[in-house]
């Protein structure tokens, strides 16, 4: 049996590329992300070069409702990899961007990663064993920048709860 990863964010970007080189690894697929028209184009075409089984899971990671949805949907799934990739940047300055977006932000970036990351924990110790990658950013690592305070501020979120 071949083993499965799941995929956060996986309809551009770095999730989709993660996609693409687990399907070519052979791994089964289970993707993830807010646009359900670009996770089917990226299973037909995974599908197509690889013959690689995707289990398509569209959700808006920024409701709280979405995310114990999906962890609902794959009580049953053994999950051997997590990439908990979903996330964006807000940009500007604190008094230009708007307070919704940089709560948006907020909640994709810090809570559902948190939400997920915890439950794919107690899932993972019930399995014996698996792997997660927390992708967060090297600006976890470095102080605010002027204009993505915010963004910079949730990754560093990111990179604690990883190290914890």
């Amino acid at each position: 049996m071949s083993k499965t990863v799941w995929i956060t964010g996986a309809s551009s970007g770095i999730g989709r590329e993660f996609a693409r080189r687990y399907a070519r690894l052979g791994f089964r697929l289970i993707l993830t992300a807010r646009r359900t028209d670009r996770l089917e184009a990226l299973a037909a075409e995974l599908t197509a070069k690889h013959s690689t089984f995707c289990r398509i899971l569209p959700a808006d990671l920024e409701q709280e409702s979405e995310c114990a949805r999906l962890c609902e949907a794959l009580t049953d799934e053994r999950i051997d990899i997590f990439i908990n990739n979903a996330g964006f940047g807000v940009c500007g300055g604190i008094l230009e961007t708007e307070e919704a977006r940089e709560e948006e932000m907020i909640q994709v970036n810090v809570a559902a990663m948190a939400r997920l990351f915890r439950a794919v924990v107690r899932k993972m110790n019930a399995q014996g064993s698996g792997t997660i990658l927390n992708v967060a950013s090297s600006a976890g690592l470095l102080p605010g920048g002027p204009y993505m305070a915010g963004y910079y501020a949730s990754k560093a979120y990111v990179v604690s709860m990883t190290r914890g």
